[in-house]
């Protein structure tokens, strides 16, 4: 059991330290696009158009992804290890054929989906976005790769490499941006983000040699387990990218509010989603694949015990960091994009989104989760259901508070509609499994929200206080900087301390992990 746990830690290490790493980059990515090209048509059409190619990857490599998982799991079970290369090759030659063809009627859709995305733009808008699309869309294909690589070295608990792959797309991203942006401008930023997948594959594919995978020609439309992965793919193509297809609408909705709104929106919820990156995802990886191996098994009571422990994680991750983001939302977002093209007014318009974006974050965290869940279970037609809902109620919200709240009313229906599919999640699981430990749940929601609303308090007063006080100081980005860096540290050592007090078990069990190890190392 303590090897277990050991392995699951330095999983879970290997995957924060390589998504930190990969999210610094995309932090970084993220502020030199808004410093070369501001908050305005450009980046408008530049970001409508990769809504409209990460929307359809996103769903296919996700997909792919989250179905091949259990598939390998049930391959192994009745076949033995030694199968799972030949099923694993069929899956990719089959998937690489797919998103052909689906790359080739994108771009023969395109004008659709971007009447769909960028149906409130002018003309020059919508005709560049019109362009960044074609061009975007052969990323399909190689996120189809990835998304098979991605299952099999996950399936086989090779994770780090995984939780790498950021670091190859952020360094086209940056290297564009920096050496290039200024010759070829917005058309080459969307042929480097078609690269930057392409630097996936080429990362992940000595990664899946070493993991033990064997490459040859398989193309069998017969195989039973590679159909029944497809079947189960269909609903969880419109499943698995529940915020994508959100944020999709949301655009759609955005364009028709003036230039500079689809990019407010746009940096707001890279933000947001900032911490689902890093931790969220962390967590999900590494739980995903044992709950597949225990539901497989018939081990129900292992199954939910995993995912409880990764529900009671993500709340005492995500609460905090949801306070953290309402409480410092502007300085957030001066630090982060206010230099060259990004404005003072981008900064002010671009904070408002993200304070009401951040609720949302808990939601979005658990549906990654509980996805998974059902996706263990065999069952992919929940889900689909649950993001209908979703979906649907974020329409109709969009509908009721763009009139209201502008942009912010958009981020408002995406957090309330998020929640409220979460919550039928949580009871659809309920009825599956018998009990999912709710009153567990809703302990460590309460104690998670006490420390972290004082946390909040400390963190309001830690950065406002000093610079009320030396407010000469206000203009410089550094003094800024530091004075952020210095709430940052507050918030944890509070939020630890309260959490530990208020007896928060994933708290105490980390504590006693900690003084385990170091008690050995003494020995």
């Amino acid at each position: 059991m303590t090897n277990k746990v050991d392995k699951i830690t330095r999983s879970a290490t290997a995957l924060v330290v390589f998504a930190l790493i990969g999210k610094t980059m995309g932090f970084v990515r993220e502020t030199l696009i808004a410093n070369y090209f501001g908050a305005g048509v450009e980046t408008d059409a530049f970001n409508a158009a990769l809504k409209s190619t990460n929307l359809i990857t996103a769903i296919v490599s996700n997909a792919i992804a989250n179905t091949f998982i259990p598939m390998l799991s049930k391959v192994r079970a009745d076949e033995g290890e030694e199968r799972v290369a030949y099923h694993t090759n069929n899956m990719l030659f089959m998937s690489i054929f797919a998103s052909i063809i689906l790359t080739v009627l994108g771009i023969l859709a395109a004008p659709l989906i971007v009447g769909f995305v960028g149906r409130g733009f002018e003309e020059q808008t919508f005709n560049l976005t019109l362009q960044l699309t074609k061009i975007g869309m052969p990323v399909m294909i190689f996120s189809a790769i990835v998304g098979v690589m991605t299952g099999y070295l996950q399936s086989q608990g090779k994770f780090a490499a995984t939780g790498a792959i950021p670091i190859p797309l952020n360094i086209v991203y940056i290297f564009y941006l920096i050496v290039l942006s200024g010759k070829f401008g917005v058309f080459g930023l969307t042929i480097s983000s078609v690269l930057a997948i392409a630097a996936q594959v080429i990362f992940l594919l000595p990664e899946t040699v070493k993991a033990g995978h064997k490459y040859f020609w398989a193309f069998n439309i017969k195989d039973k387990y590679v159909i029944h992965a497809l079947e189960l793919s269909i609903p969880v193509l419109l499943s698995v990218a529940i915020n994508d297809v959100n944020i999709a609408i949301n655009t759609a909705f955005a364009s028709g509010l003036g230039e500079g709104t689809v990019s407010w929106l746009h940096y707001a919820n890279k933000l947001n989603v900032l911490i689902l990156g890093i931790f969220i995802a962390a967590i999900t990886s590494i739980v995903f694949p044992i709950m597949s191996k225990a539901f497989s098994e018939g081990d129900i009571d292992g199954g939910r015990k995993s995912m409880a422990l990764a529900t009671r994680l993500i709340f005492l991750i995500t609460i905090p960091a949801t306070i953290g983001l309402i409480v410092l939302a502007r300085p957030i977002v001066e630090i982060a994009f206010q230099r060259g093209k990004f404005t003072s007014y981008d900064t002010e318009m671009t904070a408002l989104a993200l304070i009401f974006y951040a609720p949302a974050l808990t939601a979005l965290s658990l549906n990654t989760l509980l996805n998974r869940v059902y996706y263990s279970l065999q069952d992919t037609t929940t889900p689909l259901l649950i993001s209908a809902i979703s979906v649907t109620l974020n329409v109709l919200l969009n509908f009721v508070f763009v009139k209201v709240l502008g942009h912010r009313g958009l981020a408002l229906a995406l957090t309330l509609g998020t929640n409220i599919a979460v919550f039928i999640s949580f009871i659809g699981l309920r009825k599956k499994l018998g009990h999912i430990f709710g009153w567990s749940f809703l302990r460590a929601i309460i104690k998670n929200s006490i420390a972290a609303i004082i946390m909040g308090v400390v963190v309001y007063f830690s950065y406002y206080g000093p610079m009320n006080t030396f407010a000469i100081l206000e203009t410089r980005v550094i003094y800024k900087l530091l004075c952020f860096l210095f709430a940052l540290v507050l918030a944890i050592i509070t939020y630890g301390f309260l959490s530990y007090l208020l007896g928060v078990g994933e708290v105490k069990m980390a504590i006693e992990l900690f003084k385990s190890k170091r008690q050995k190392k003494v020995e």
